[in-house]
């Protein structure tokens, strides 16, 4: 009984990121160190700033698979357990792309990318 009510509170404590809508949040950007961190089940910073130019460092410094994922600008990279790569915003055009985890949708951060 302990067990099953125990699920049931880490499952609702888990239910309000995984109704995201896709569409970015608005957010004061924190960081341009163009570095972010995939770990614990959250990208760090959560807000950030790319220039269309621009390359953000991605490194997994988490116990977990993770993606960076821009569905809307068409970028997807998969980092595994310490690992880590870059993701260019070269082609991107300007504006606010929400990023989410593909293994885990409660993992969101926003990019905006300017001209």
């Amino acid at each position: 009984m302990r067990i099953a009510r125990l699920l049931v509170i880490v499952i609702v404590g888990l239910l309000p990121g995984c109704g995201g809508d896709g569409a970015p949040r608005e957010c004061e950007v924190q960081s341009d160190s163009g570095r972010v961190q995939l770990e614990d089940f959250a990208f760090r910073p959560s807000c950030l700033q790319a220039p269309p130019d621009g390359v953000i460092r991605l490194v997994n410094t988490g116990k977990a698979p993770h993606t960076f994922t821009v569905a809307d600008a068409d970028l997807d990279v998969k980092l595994d357990p310490g690992a880590s790569d870059e993701i260019s915003f070269a082609n991107v055009d300007p504006g606010s792309y929400a990023v989410t985890c593909t293994f885990h949708p409660q993992m969101e951060a926003t990019v905006s990318v300017s001209s």
